[in-house]
């Protein structure tokens, strides 16, 4: 498990090389690599911290609602006050938390 989230964010480290900044779309998949891997981080985070105080099947589901929720929200705050909401972060939190479940089951 530990592996897996290290090798996930040096796999992020990598774009933040300096060079990377010139091309505007590089900044979009950086945006979406991290909704990706905030995502499974705080589902997995979240998971290992419930599972010893409460059977594994409500950590989980409450691992992915935390998930879900902060995800939701960060995006009503790019809506409020930020540059807009991106129906793409969702996606990409969506697809970290579903990876961080296929991680806890397997």
């Amino acid at each position: 498990m530990k592996i897996i989230t290290i090798i996930l964010l040096l796999f992020i480290s990598l774009n933040f090389y300096p060079q990377s900044l010139s091309n505007p779309l590089e900044k979009f998949e950086t945006d979406k690599m991290l909704h990706f891997a905030g995502s499974y981080i705080l589902t997995d985070v979240s998971y290992h911290f419930l599972e010893k105080r409460m059977n594994k099947n409500k950590a989980l589901l409450c691992s992915i609602l935390i998930g879900v929720s902060v995800g939701v929200t960060k995006e009503i705050i790019d809506k409020k006050w930020g540059n807009g909401a991106e129906g793409g972060d969702l996606i990409a939190d969506g697809l970290g938390i579903s990876f961080a479940i296929v991680i806890i089951k397997f």
